[in-house]
């Protein structure tokens, strides 16, 4: 079957195979839409393989940057993360993105981040009013960490810190003052003032913003205390 006339004709890579990301691939095969879908879940993977037999299934973890550049992520015309938490979804969304996806759809249970995710580069924000996404574990941790989301089973974290003048970040364009953190960083998002500041090589955070960086479990601790 061919694609519809104005739909799309390159590849789409779906993040997640939940319910939405298991929707989304059979549309796009019943439109002639060729689709590749990541989902760790061995079992899950297996059922979907099954149900979706024109659907590539990739058992494997979306948030493995070696594997989306390996498998050429980057190629394709749309990403669409349907993880089971926006944590999950914006981060694989971000990491997309960084290796060259040429547009980003996230799924959003929390209708407020719409124009958070879309700030920060994720091309359009979903929040079907029928999901029901898993709850991200949350805590305050002691000193200027506010909120830590665990992700991806305790591999990774998602840091919202409010940042003191005298954190290394401050001052210098981010391209420049990350480089003091762990390779792994990755700055999501920033506020000021309320107001949203999409997070560029050239920006220059400021005492008192608030920034979220997503990071790995094991460099959590110290990033945090050092900014």
């Amino acid at each position: 079957m061919a694609p519809e006339d104005g739909a799309l004709s390159g590849d789409v890579v779906i993040i997640g195979g939940s319910e939405i990301g298991y929707h989304v691939a059979r549309m796009l095969s019943e439109r002639g839409i060729s689709a590749r879908l990541i989902e760790q879940d061995p079992d899950r993977a297996h059922w979907l393989a099954e149900k979706l037999p024109d659907t590539m299934v990739m058992e494997t973890d979306a948030t493995d940057i070696e594997f989306l550049e390996r498998e050429r992520v980057g190629d394709a015309e749309v990403v669409v993360a349907a993880l089971d938490s926006d944590e999950k979804n914006l981060l694989a969304s971000l990491l997309a993105k960084r290796v060259g996806a040429e547009r980003s759809v996230a799924v959003i249970d929390q209708a407020d981040y719409v124009d958070l995710f879309e700030a920060v580069g994720i091309d359009v924000g979903v929040n079907p009013r029928e999901v029901v996404a898993e709850e991200i574990t949350r805590f305050t941790r002691d000193g200027g960490a506010e909120n830590v989301a665990l992700i991806e089973n305790g591999r990774a974290e998602v840091l919202e810190i409010e940042i003191t003048a005298d954190s290394p970040l401050v001052g210098d364009p981010i391209r420049e003052s990350i480089q003091s953190l762990p390779t792994d960083v990755v700055i999501g998002a920033i506020t000021r003032g309320g107001e949203y500041v999409v997070p560029r090589g050239e920006t220059v955070i400021e005492s008192g913003d608030h920034v979220v960086l997503f990071v790995e479990a094991k460099h959590a601790d110290e990033v945090s205390s050092r900014l």
